[in-house]
């Protein structure tokens, strides 16, 4: 492929995607959300005008999952992408069959505009510019006065061939890829709801007056709500309960890291990897600050750039090993899929991913009024957490495969007593 191709051709899932199609079903879906508020009702007939044109910047998005000899790959989809009303299930299966072959769905409701992917296909990163540029696209076409600013790529651009690149293996060490064993983590108990159920509840708050916070404590925002949810699973689960053979394990916040602001690179594909809490918890007197100082630690000596490259090249070291290389894909999806369900899905307690602030062109910022991130939430992971942040309204999403809130009620309970003002939202699913 070169840059004056027309992308109508197959390729290769990058180095983090190749796990997901072997390991997802109706439970474990392997998706996740990104939704953008407008301040006006959406219409459905521009929007879906706004998409055919932008899956023309990025045909990356527009292809199909195929099964090749040896590993799945993506292949360009010929067939209308069609945009949806939403429903209430938050990240469920995506079924190419009943989606024309595509990884993503473009859904919205009142004013709301969200798109759900499949992980295979691209992180967060890449979801946020695929959705930024609908949106722009949409609002053109009702006729805002708008412009790019080099924050949105529009429809008159060009793909570029950085953003197809597989980062994982450009930046891969081979001398630096040690694996490290982990011991299972703690798992959150609760009442499971029905496989086709996802519980959803968002609390928004000021950032300024977040970031004012965790750095007096001298943290940022991410640091200081990987201790906080710590210290919230401790109280509502685990003291005084220590005795309890299932709370002795560690309770292991999963936090990706996205590696573009580490490695220069310009993909749009998964390029993201991981640092994680790793604490005991049986002890009966734990306190904030004690997790604090231990989440500070852990996450100095998991962000260096050689820890960052070793957990990277594990990953892809293991994708090069000669053997697996050459053992037929009907074979080597069902030793991926026993491995990931004994050790992948096992070792985390929950995930809490920080996208981050998101910038729009001046000019359109008017007409954007909020953002939002959700994770699916399984089986092993029945709780999950997303951050995002637009201008002063930062949004912390939960989303659950359990019936019981305590949890995010506590979480946010802890910034109330602080005199936060929460605007909370659910989907009460557990009224469902």
């Amino acid at each position: 492929m070169n840059r004056e191709s027309s992308y109508d051709t197959w390729f290769r899932l990058d180095n983090s995607g190749k796990i997901f199609p072997e390991v997802s079903n109706h439970r474990e879906t392997n998706v996740f959300r990104v939704a953008i508020t407008l301040t006006e009702v959406v219409d459905h007939d521009l929007l879906q005008l706004a998409v055919e044109a932008i899956l023309s910047r990025y045909p990356m998005f527009k292809v199909k999952l195929k099964k090749g000899l040896f590993w799945s790959y993506f292949d360009y989809n010929s067939k209308p992408f069609y945009v949806e009303e939403l429903k209430h299930y938050v990240c469920g299966e995506i079924n190419p069959k009943k989606n024309n072959g595509y990884l993503f769905r473009l859904m919205h409701r009142n004013t709301d505009i969200i798109i759900e992917m499949f992980h295979s296909l691209a992180d967060g990163s890449g979801v946020m510019a695929l959705l930024k540029a609908i949106v722009f696209e949409y609002l053109v076409l009702t006729g805002k006065n708008i412009k790019p600013d080099n924050l949105v790529s529009t429809k008159y651009e060009r793909p570029s061939m950085e953003e197809y690149e597989d980062a994982n293996s450009k930046f891969y060490d081979s001398k630096n890829k040690k694996h490290v064993p982990e011991k299972r983590a703690y798992r959150i108990k609760g009442t499971p709801l029905s496989e086709d159920l996802t519980g959803l509840i968002s609390g928004t708050m000021s950032t300024k007056k977040m970031i004012d916070l965790a750095r007096e404590k001298g943290l940022t925002i991410t640091e200081y709500f990987a201790a906080l949810m710590m210290h919230t699973l401790y109280v509502t689960q685990i003291q005084y309960r220590g005795h309890i053979k299932s709370n002795q394990n560690p309770v292991k916040i999963f936090v990706p890291v996205n590696l573009r602001k580490h490695f220069p690179s310009n993909t749009l594909r998964n390029f993201s990897n991981f640092v994680k809490t790793n604490m005991v918890m049986t002890k009966d007197d734990i306190t904030f600050e004690e997790i604090i100082a231990l989440v500070k630690e852990q996450f100095e000596k998991g962000m260096t750039k050689s820890e960052l490259i070793r957990k990277m090249s594990e990953n892809v070291s293991f994708e090069k090993n000669i053997f697996l290389r050459f053992t037929p894909y009907f074979l080597k999806k069902y030793a991926l899929k026993i491995g990931y369900n004994m050790l992948g899905m096992k070792l985390n307690t929950m995930s809490l991913t920080n996208i981050g602030k998101i910038d729009f062109p001046e000019s359109m910022q008017p007409y954007v009024y909020d953002v939002t991130a959700g994770v699916y939430s399984g089986k092993f992971n029945t709780l999950n957490c997303s951050i995002m942040s637009f201008q002063d309204r930062l949004k912390i999403t939960f989303t659950r495969s359990i019936v019981e809130t305590k949890i995010e009620r506590e979480f946010f309970r802890h910034f109330t007593n602080l005199g936060f003002d929460i605007e909370i939202e659910s989907n009460y699913v557990e009224e469902y």
